[in-house]
């Protein structure tokens, strides 16, 4: 609705109101002019001017001259196009008027309407939420997982043989294991890994990314005492699997990197977990569940780890309990 509307409603709805609080229930306009509600324009007009001697002929009577005004926006409503928004409004009812309660009255969502927008608003910031979530922890296991390959490898882990412009030695074959101690959430100023479409473009300059993750690595070296970050010990296999040291416990405990699969999606909101519940469907469906976390989870922050899939997983467990043994 557009606003030159709405003060014409807004002007319609408090003349009405003012009239009915000064003559009584029933009246209105055309009662004020003493003719019909179907009456000419003539006969409006006819009208307005014998109502408008009256304020001369009783000088000193209280209110009149704002009567007098209000006549005067009567006669100008009847006499135009606002005449039918006024007799609508007569014959199907005035709303009530109080500065907004006209927009209550007239939009005034119903329940069927509130729960849906509650349903709707709960499903989008839940799913919000557990993205932000999950975005943010799995850039925490990233980084320290090519950290420790950093550590365990060289700044030049990444880089692929056919592309290499780097000496030899980074191409060496890994040890069997090798442990490393990195900060427990990486290196501070370690970039994300290229992205796959990156590489694919073949644009990617694998010598100047060895010399980022080397700059990273300096720069947490060669920090001032007072700058010490918490570190942690990390055993490092062959095939890139890797176990982290948990201190409290004096175990090695597998370190995986969160897999997209297990990203938050729609079937991870309370409705699809609620009709899985009811219908039984839980044990049969694989979806992520809460499970309780690990030493490293819980120091990254996140229990999505204990989600994460690959390949490596089977391979690090059978190598944690043999180095717990």
């Amino acid at each position: 609705m557009k606003l030159a509307q709405l003060l014409v409603l807004g002007l319609i709805f408090e003349l009405q109101k003012a009239l009915v609080e000064r003559e009584g229930e029933g009246a209105n306009f055309y009662t004020m002019l003493g003719v019909k509600a179907n009456a000419a324009v003539s006969d409006i007009r006819k009208a307005y001017r014998e109502k408008s001697l009256l304020p001369d002929k009783n000088t000193g009577v209280s209110g009149a001259a704002k009567r007098f005004e209000q006549l005067g926006l009567i006669h100008k409503i009847l006499r135009d196009e606002r005449r039918d928004r006024y007799n609508y409004f007569l014959t199907n009812g005035f709303p009530k008027w109080r500065g907004t309660g006209y927009f209550y009255e007239r939009f005034r969502p119903g329940l069927a309407l509130v729960l849906a927008v509650l349903f709707v608003f709960s499903l989008v910031t839940q799913h919000l939420l557990q993205r932000m979530i999950w975005r943010t922890d799995k850039a925490r296991v990233d980084r320290l997982y090519r950290s420790a390959l950093a550590a365990a490898r060289g700044a030049w882990f990444q880089t692929p043989e056919p592309d290499a412009k780097t000496p030899k030695s980074k191409h060496a074959k890994p040890p069997a294991q090798k442990k490393v101690r990195v900060p427990l959430r990486g290196y501070p100023d370690l970039s994300p890994a290229p992205s796959n479409a990156e590489i694919a473009s073949g644009k990617v300059d694998w010598d100047d990314e060895g010399r980022k993750v080397r700059q990273a690595m300096s720069a947490v070296h060669n920090a001032p005492d007072g700058d010490e970050l918490r570190m942690v010990d990390v055993t490092v296999y062959a095939d890139n699997s890797m176990t982290v040291l948990d201190t409290a416990n004096d175990e090695w405990i597998p370190l995986e990197q969160l897999d997209p699969a297990f990203a938050p999606s729609w079937s991870t909101l309370w409705p699809a977990r609620l009709l899985r519940f009811l219908f039984g469907r839980a044990a049969r469906e694989p979806v992520p569940t809460e499970v309780a976390p690990t030493a490293t989870a819980e120091t990254l922050g996140t229990d999505a780890s204990a989600q994460a899939s690959v390949p490596f997983k089977k391979a690090a467990k059978r190598r944690a309990r043999g180095s717990k043994n």
